[in-house]
């Protein structure tokens, strides 16, 4: 599983959208290398829309 890989696994699973075989896919990859992978991609991934979403809503509201 590539880096690709993983970041579509973490997104379709922040939405909760992620099939059965990708799921067994995925236990496979962390039985076989661990979680410390999607770990930190996925606190990336939350940290990049939680600043997405601040700057969004800063442009909307005009805030200094």
């Amino acid at each position: 599983m590539k880096v690709f890989g993983i970041l579509r696994s973490i997104i379709s699973a922040f939405f909760g959208v992620q099939s059965n075989a990708k799921l067994l896919k995925d236990d496979e990859f962390v039985e076989k290398y661990g979680i410390k992978y999607f770990l930190i991609f996925g606190f990336f991934l939350v940290i990049v829309f939680l600043v997405t979403l601040y700057t969004i809503v800063h442009f909307i509201l005009g805030s200094n």
